[in-house]
């Protein structure tokens, strides 16, 4: 079975379920192509200042997994997406507005933007203030 290349996914974030640490959403995979695919660990993600902007921080902290995930044309599968509420509450962080996430599917080279706007840190505290988890079935994983 080939594997999802960016070009064949439509990646949005959905969901914001807020504690005292962050906030907690998906972010959805979305086979927008005509045949069957899959995915396997976790992908890459960062903040950014808009669609080819600039990386703020450091990137997330992936949590490993080895599942591999088929995702069906017009089917979704997520990965658990953290954003901690440490750069709003961070008296020495140097605030950064963001616009979005830069995200790179597992094992792809070629990065979506994802529109999400946020706040991270400028050096030296810049983070890492993302977590995400690995690829696995549906549409609603949360960390």
């Amino acid at each position: 079975m080939p594997r999802c290349t960016t070009a064949h996914l439509r990646i949005t974030v959905q969901g914001n379920n807020a504690d005292m640490q962050g906030s907690h959403s998906s972010l959805r995979f979305t086979n927008i192509g005509s045949s069957a695919c899959e995915l396997t660990g976790a992908p890459g993600v960062s903040y950014v200042t808009g669609n080819s902007g600039t990386q703020v921080g450091d990137p997330a902290t992936r949590v490993l997994g080895h599942q591999v995930v088929t995702i069906k044309p017009g089917a979704t599968a997520s990965a658990g997406l953290f954003r901690s509420s440490a750069p709003e509450k961070t008296p020495s962080c140097h605030q950064v507005s963001v616009r979005g996430l830069r995200v790179y599917p597992p094992d792809s080279k070629t990065a979506a933007f994802v529109p999400s706007a946020g706040t991270a840190c400028k050096a030296p505290m810049n983070g890492p203030y993302l977590k995400v988890g690995p690829v696995l079935p549906g549409a609603n994983n949360t960390m």
